[in-house]
């Protein structure tokens, strides 16, 4: 038999979690909210509260995601055209 350690984990591991995570790119939506879709399901995600907000105001934000219930690192689109579209005759 091997001898295994297996409550031992080598430094390098813990620099590379974040490539284990599914990644999403988040668009801006009108009234200040955000959506991303989930690479899990394709579903897509609104997300309207302020603390998560803030968290993607410094990506990549680290997010449990609504859908599905895993983590994803969220990266808000840089594209200055993105497509934001208020609704007619709302505020």
């Amino acid at each position: 038999m091997s001898d295994l350690r297996w409550n031992t984990i080598h430094a390098s591991a813990y620099t590379q979690t974040h490539n284990l995570l599914r990644w999403a790119t988040a668009s801006p939506r009108p009234h200040g909210a955000m959506r991303y879709r989930c690479p899990v399901t394709g579903s897509y995600v609104l997300v309207t509260d302020e603390p998560t907000l803030d968290l993607l105001a410094s990506p990549p934000a680290r997010l449990r995601c609504a859908d599905c219930g895993e983590e994803h690192l969220v990266a808000v689109e840089t594209d200055e055209t993105a497509d934001i579209v208020a609704p007619a005759g709302k505020p």
